[in-house]
């Protein structure tokens, strides 16, 4: 039976001008623990969002956020004001994103290599309220997954976070057209991913 699954999200988030000014404020006193207070609470939930999407794990993504953090404080003297504070934030997690997932690939080809991995959890069961919304943002989950990591971080930016090409060319330091062209070639590859899985459009 094929279901009809929402539409992947495409409404851009705009960083709050109030938040980005208190922040440089703080900066100008060179206050660099206020500043990063103030970028915490405005954006500590997106960027864990972003990275749990990257990532795909809970506690890996919460190990990624918390080095953005570390990274973004140690780096606050030298911000540069090219982007918007949120750009330059999901920048940073995108890095830290990008090394998790070598890294983690890297420690699963050993432990395959030596037959030690174990057998993955079945998901609990869920609540019979949303089932269906539920299957499918699973399914779409593992299909990004399917991705490679920088294809993945495209669409995740585009249509999970809402960036517009040319905010996304700052954090990928790439050309927006490169990126959407990236974008392009991904679209199709989950479509038939969810179709696969009995979910279509």
């Amino acid at each position: 039976m094929r279901v009809a699954g929402p539409p992947l999200p495409a409404t851009p988030r705009r960083e709050r001008p109030d938040v980005e000014a208190e922040a440089i404020l703080a900066l100008d006193r060179a206050d660099y623990r206020s500043a990063l207070s103030v970028l915490m609470r405005a954006y500590g939930t997106e960027v864990y969002r972003y990275c749990r999407r990257m990532l795909s794990d809970p506690e890996r993504a919460q190990d990624v956020l918390q080095n953005t953090f570390v990274q973004a404080y140690e780096g606050l003297s030298r911000f540069a004001r090219r982007s918007s504070l949120r750009a330059w934030l999901f920048g940073i997690a995108r890095h830290r994103c990008l090394d998790d997932a070598k890294l983690w690939r890297r420690w699963r080809l050993r432990v395959d290599s030596v037959e030690t991995l174990p057998e993955p959890r079945s998901p609990e069961r869920p609540a019979e309220d949303g089932v269906l919304e539920r299957q499918w943002r699973a399914v779409l989950e593992r299909c990004l997954h399917e991705l490679t990591a920088r294809v993945r971080d495209a669409v995740v930016l585009r249509y999970v976070e809402g960036y517009p090409y040319t905010e996304m060319s700052l954090i990928c330091n790439e050309r927006p057209a490169t990126l959407q062209a990236r974008v392009a070639r991904a679209l199709p590859l989950l479509r038939r991913c969810l179709e696969r899985s009995g979910f279509a459009r």
